[in-house]
């Protein structure tokens, strides 16, 4: 097995993703070639999974020979526990992990709790983008066909189609009929930063939805910004945001903390028994844009996993739990992490579950998630960064009179919003 376990910045990946579909372009002439070398995908996941797997002595003792597909053998081979192991086209995961590239229209959606079909998110790069849409606008019909008439599979068939004509309403009623069609989109992890004056206190907000290799100037151009402004409160969203490069992780969170812990232990990482010898401790680094904030405000949901939860448990040592303050609803709760292991002969990435990590007081296994001090529904109405978005709003009352405000119906934990059900490299992106 090629031991180059990581490209160059992404020593450790951790996502919120289940499975990878694993596809290897090839042309009809090269299917015989492809099916000569099938047996050879196997010993190699079979080598990979048996020396670095977390679970490596729960793996299952099973005939790769009867199977013809690779994503199911490598599916087979996972623990019950394990929701996050995959492969992966290697070219395409390492376009998405370094700059979130992808090809689409640039934005994701979600059903809000009447059963709305909303922008949850929308990409700078986006077509839409320009022609005005944002968070909080409604789809009520694509390519001629209501939203309210289909199923969430017709949907997706829809938004798989490389033109589309989208009819989009906005909460006045008004409508925009847009056609665009797919493109290279580059994902800008920062939706949103910006400095809100609320009742006299400056308070910075920044939307964050993928640790990407591209974040990292993101990121500091945003704390540079918030230095600027001399904000005193900080409200992190990381409602989506399912995970990646503890890299940046770890940069975020120094730039929390304004590099008071440079050196203390941020997270501990253990492995396999066979492999114990690669344990080892990661520190707060020295970021030279850090700006620190005594406490933090930090937006969750269950698409809250991973580096984004890492975040979360690494800085409650520190800051305490008391000014460490969730709001929304509970996270994902995927306290390990993945290595990508490069097999550039057959353009596959194997991403298992690797090692679990824990912060500085030894403090992990959150697999039922991280919970939340103040309970309230996703805000689906709203851009983000909207002072009357319910999350964003909680935040802001709090930080000026020291409480959370009084939950309606209307803004309670909502049994009915749902997101679009996706597996493998939709998932990874989780954008249309």
């Amino acid at each position: 097995m090629t031991e180059n376990r990581l490209f160059k910045s992404f020593k450790f990946f951790l996502s919120l993703f289940i499975f990878s579909s694993f596809i290897i372009a090839c042309s009809d002439d090269d299917n015989n070639n492809y099916e000569r070398e099938t047996k050879t995908i196997y010993e190699t996941i079979d080598k990979t999974m048996s020396e670095w797997y977390l679970w490596n002595e729960e793996l299952p003792n099973i005939n790769s020979s009867s199977y013809s597909d690779v994503n199911k053998y490598f599916e087979d081979l996972l623990v019950n526990q394990d929701r996050w192991s995959y492969i992966a086209n290697l070219d395409a995961l390492i376009a998405y992990l370094e700059n979130g590239t992808y090809k689409g229209y640039g934005l994701a959606f979600k059903y809000d709790s009447e059963d709305n079909l909303r922008v949850k998110l929308i990409f700078d790069e986006s077509p839409l983008a320009s022609k005005g849409i944002t968070r909080g606008w409604k789809l009520i019909n694509i390519n001629g066909l209501n939203i309210a008439d289909l199923t969430e599979d017709d949907v997706l068939n829809e938004l798989d189609k490389n033109t589309s004509t989208f009819i989009f309403e906005n909460n006045l009623g008004e409508q925009k009929e847009i056609t665009a069609s797919q493109q290279e989109i580059d994902q800008n992890s920062v939706l949103k930063r910006e400095v809100i004056n609320y009742e006299g206190t400056n308070v910075a907000y920044l939307a964050f939805d993928s640790f990407l290799g591209s974040s990292e100037d993101a990121l500091n151009e945003a704390f540079d910004y918030f230095k600027a402004n001399a904000a005193k409160e900080l409200v992190l969203d990381l409602r989506y945001n399912g995970g990646g490069s503890t890299t940046i992780s770890n940069q975020l969170s120094s730039l929390i903390t304004g590099n008071l812990y440079e050196g203390k232990i941020y997270s501990k990482v253990f492995h396999n028994d066979s492999k114990s010898e690669e344990n080892f401790t990661y520190a707060f680094s020295n970021q030279s844009s850090a700006y620190s904030f005594e406490r933090i405000f930090i937006i969750t949901t269950d698409r809250t996993a991973s580096a984004s939860e890492m975040v979360i448990n690494g800085l409650k040592p520190y800051l305490g739990n008391d000014n460490v303050i969730l709001i929304g609803s509970k996270t994902h709760g995927k306290p390990v992490g993945m290595y990508v292991f490069e097999e550039p002969k057959f353009n596959l990435a194997i991403v298992p579950i690797s090692f679990s990590i824990t912060n500085a007081n030894d403090e992990g296994d959150y697999f039922d998630g991280i919970p939340v001090d103040f309970e309230i529904s996703d805000d689906l109405s709203r851009d983000f960064g909207d002072p009357e978005e319910s999350n964003l709003q909680a935040a802001l009352q709090y930080i000026n009179q020291g409480n959370f405000p009084a939950i309606t119906a209307a803004k309670s934990l909502s049994t009915t919003e749902r997101e679009f059900k996706k597996k493998g490299f939709d998932l990874l992106i989780d954008a249309n």
